[in-house]
């Protein structure tokens, strides 16, 4: 970097008249190493054909691993980072062509390195996506191997709206933590959502990874809206409810996702709104284990007394 340049961005950026946002340099190295326990994690991307895992295919996939504290949330050293391109076997379209820059020309004849992948997530404790519910249906139907890991998610673990940022969408975080990066490629994606974990949170104070370990190891419930009439729909969207349209196998029905701590007041506030008295509340217990993955779509069991877990 060139130091005038420097001085000038430091001179703008005391001044208080300027908000200052610095292209990502990738880093080998968050925190220097101590003697407190690590744990190895990856971060994924995907880039596909379409939005429909059913049907569309992925076209790229990033992973960057790193060490991290267990206890305190800390990123120490960045392990590396790994992308590749894959031949979807359809013509990639247009608008997608537009949007991450990967024509049919680039994508020919490759294919991800599985034994590469397999090998890094024998390592791997926490695989963490920025909308891990896309990610991991995609990469679940590509690649077994990310059925068996334990997932996080840093647009939904962490509630960016209280940390005064205004939307969760990578690029926005990036720019309010004073960055940015060339989006829309894998392995790009992957670094910046891993600058972002690192940083301290702007109300909170927290490290984003110390929030997100947090919210992953608690348990959380799937609670259905089963039997709720149509006139409710609109008090269940206002709710935060969504719909599940069954198809696939899944349950035709409204539904939410809640913590633990949360169950009891939802299931509450379903009996008292929604669900018939003569009815009972149905939930589906979720870890991390589970949680965002597209097969985690069944009713689970019918909660029998509502003060117990």
């Amino acid at each position: 970097m060139d130091p005038t340049l420097e001085q000038m961005a430091d001179a703008l950026a005391e001044s208080g008249d300027y908000r200052l946002t610095r292209r990502l340099q990738p880093r080998i190295e968050y925190h220097p190493p101590d003697d407190s326990p690590k744990l190895i994690a990856a971060v994924v991307d995907v880039e596909t054909t379409g939005t429909d895992p059913e049907r569309d295919k992925i076209i790229e996939l990033g992973m960057c691993a790193f060490e991290y504290g267990r206890q305190d949330g800390r990123i120490y050293r960045v392990i590396g980072s790994w992308g590749w391109l894959e031949d979807p076997g359809i013509p990639i379209p247009p608008e997608i062509t537009r949007l991450t820059g990967i024509t049919d020309q680039m994508v020919a004849r490759h294919r991800i390195d599985e034994d590469a992948v397999e090998g890094l997530l024998g390592k791997v404790v926490l695989v963490i996506a920025h909308h891990a519910a896309f990610d991991r249906a995609f990469l679940e139907q590509r690649l077994p191997a990310f059925t068996t890991k334990h997932w996080a998610c840093s647009l939904s673990d962490i509630d960016w709206r209280a940390e005064g940022i205004r939307s969760s969408a990578l690029e926005f975080i990036a720019y309010s933590l004073g960055f940015f990066h060339d989006g829309h490629r894998a392995e790009n994606d992957c670094r910046a959502t891993l600058h972002a974990l690192s940083a301290p949170l702007p109300q909170s104070g927290r490290l984003a990874l110390a929030v997100l370990l947090e919210r992953a190891r608690t348990k959380s419930w799937r609670l259905w809206a089963r039997d709720a009439p149509i006139e409710v729909k609109d008090l269940l969207k206002a709710r935060g409810y969504r719909w599940s349209p069954g198809d696939f196998g899944r349950p035709r029905c409204w539904f939410r996702d809640v913590s633990n701590a949360e169950k009891l007041a939802e299931v509450v506030w379903l009996r008292a709104n929604v669900i018939d008295p003569d009815h009972e509340v149905w939930a589906l217990p979720l870890t991390a284990r589970d949680r965002y993955s597209d097969r985690c779509w069944c009713w689970g069991e019918p909660i029998v007394e509502e003060a117990t877990d």
